[in-house]
C-alpha cells in the first residue's frame, strides 16, 4: 500500500515541478522576447530617422542648384546668405538629432525617460524644419515643378508615415512588456530574474502624426 502512495507522491512532485518550470521558463521567455522586440522596434525607428538625415544633402543640393539658375549672379552675397539662412535651422536640428540617435543606438538597455523626451523634441523639431523648408521651395520656380524635387518631397512624406508606424510598434511591445511584468505570475518572474525595476518607456506617438507635423 505504501508503494503506490510513494509512486503517486513522486509523480505529483515531478508533475508539479514540470508545471512550475514551464510557468517560470515560459514567463521569462515571454518577457525576454518582448524586451527584444521593443529593442528591435526602437532600432527600426532610428533607422528611418537616419534615412531622413541622409536625404538632407540631396535637398540642399537641389535648393542651391535651383537658386543658381534663378540668380545667375553667384557673386551676389545677399542671394547666397539668403539661401544659407533657410537651411541653417535644418542643419542645426539635424546635428542635434544625429547626436541623440547615436546615443540611442549605443544603448542596449531600455531608454531613460530623459533620452526619450530629448528624442521626441529633437526629431519633431527636425521634421517640422524640413517641412517648412520644403514649403518655401514649393513657392519657387523652377524647383517646385521638377520631378526630382517632387520625388524627394514624397520620400520625406513616406518617412514621416514609416516613423509613425514603427513608433506604434515600439509602443505596442513596450506596453506588452510593462503589463506582463506587473501581472501575476509576471511580477514574481520579473523579481526572480531581476527585471522588476526594468521599465520600457513609450514614445508619444501623437507628436509624430504626419498631419500634426504639417499643421
Amino acid at each position: 500500500m505504501k508503494r503506490p502512495l510513494l509512486s503517486l507522491s513522486i509523480f505529483s512532485v515531478v508533475f508539479f515541478g514540470i508545471i512550475l518550470f514551464c510557468v517560470i521558463f515560459g514567463g521569462y521567455s515571454s518577457l525576454y522576447r518582448a524586451q527584444n522586440r521593443a529593442r528591435d522596434a526602437k532600432f527600426l525607428v532610428t533607422a528611418e530617422c537616419q534615412k531622413q538625415l541622409n536625404l538632407l544633402p540631396e535637398l540642399f543640393a537641389m535648393i542651391r542648384k535651383a537658386d543658381s539658375f534663378s540668380n545667375p549672379d553667384t557673386s551676389n552675397p545677399d542671394t547666397s546668405n539668403s539661401n544659407q539662412a533657410t537651411m541653417d535651422p535644418v542643419n542645426l536640428a539635424a546635428l542635434r538629432i544625429k547626436t541623440i540617435l547615436a546615443r540611442i543606438n549605443s544603448q542596449k538597455a531600455p531608454l531613460e525617460k530623459k533620452l526619450i523626451l530629448a528624442f521626441e523634441q529633437s526629431q519633431v523639431h527636425l521634421s517640422q524644419e524640413i517641412i517648412d523648408l520644403i514649403m518655401v521651395q514649393k513657392k519657387k520656380e523652377p524647383l517646385r515643378s521638377t520631378q526630382a524635387f517632387i520625388n524627394l518631397d514624397k520620400k520625406f512624406n513616406d518617412l514621416e508615415i514609416t516613423v509613425f508606424y514603427h513608433i506604434h510598434q515600439y509602443n505596442k511591445e513596450a506596453r506588452y512588456f510593462n503589463t506582463r511584468k506587473a501581472m501575476f505570475p509576471g511580477f514574481l518572474i520579473a523579481k526572480l530574474f531581476k527585471l522588476e525595476k526594468t521599465h520600457i518607456y513609450e514614445l508619444n506617438a501623437e507628436l509624430f502624426k504626419p498631419e500634426k507635423l504639417r499643421s
